[in-house]
């Protein structure tokens, strides 16, 4: 299990004030890097649909001063206590995941820490490593691009400093500029089934993806007395409560 924050590889963005921004933009503004944000974080809000009118799924990562991560999405819970073991909540899955071997545990853990990482990471695709938000508060809206293979993704950014303090950050793809020519008999790598397949792999016009990371103070750790009945671990042994837990595993 991984407890630092990887740094991920952030696409550099093309983004210039938008037109009907220009009012907006003449507010004092602030640069504020979206890795030492999330690296400081209490707790992340991802959220992400496809585009108008489909399903919203959410997702949130907490931190505890102590290093430990809850991660939760619908009713789904994973719980990282230490880099020995980390616990799993997750009604409804088919399999079960009492039934799942210990590896496979531990790669469903694995990827509830990869979701959350992957909110910041799309926004990082398209704004680079800063964002600007204006300082009185107000909403900001830029273009911002993404490049793919054979050409770039066009979205719109939005960036707000919330009253309570937490930065949100929201991109909404606009568009596909796809600049690829019709491949010849003799291309070995740009050919028409490549093109198709890398367009394929684009998220589609007005999906969008939003993350909200709050600052502020950590909680120190999670309620030892709560109960780890209906969880399973990802490793042999299996305590009743999160203190029990933490003793059984030597998580400090």
């Amino acid at each position: 299990m991984i407890l630092s924050r990887p740094r991920c590889a952030l696409f550099v963005a093309l983004i210039g004030v938008a037109g009907a921004a220009s009012a907006a933009s003449a507010a004092a503004t602030t640069k504020v890097s979206l890795m030492t944000a999330s690296e400081q974080a209490s707790l992340i809000e991802t959220r992400h649909s496809t585009g108008k009118g489909a399903a919203v799924s959410s997702f949130t990562t907490e931190y505890f001063g102590n290093g430990e991560i809850g991660m939760a999405w619908e009713d789904k819970r994973v719980l990282l206590l230490c880099k020995k073991a980390a616990y799993l909540n997750l009604p409804g899955m088919k399999p079960e995941a009492s039934t799942l071997s210990i590896e496979q545990r531990q790669m469903v853990a694995y990827e509830a820490m990869m979701a959350g990482f992957g909110g910041i990471a799309a926004l990082g695709a398209v704004t680079g490593e800063s964002v600007e938000v204006a300082d009185d508060g107000s909403e900001m809206r830029r273009p911002g691009e993404s490049s793919w293979a054979y050409g770039v993704e066009r979205y719109e950014v939005a960036t707000q400093r919330m009253p309570d303090g937490a930065l949100r950050v929201r991109v909404r793809k606009q568009a596909t500029v796809n600049n690829a020519k019709p491949s010849s008999p003799d291309d070995t790598f740009s050919t028409d089934e490549d093109q198709a397949a890398r367009l394929a792999e684009l998220a589609p016009n007005d999906s969008w993806t939003e993350v909200v990371i709050h600052g502020g103070p950590r909680k120190p750790r999670t309620d030892p007395a709560m109960s780890l009945k209906g969880w399973v671990s990802t490793v042999e042994q299996h305590a009743a409560t999160v203190g029990d837990a933490r003793r059984l595993h030597d998580c400090k």
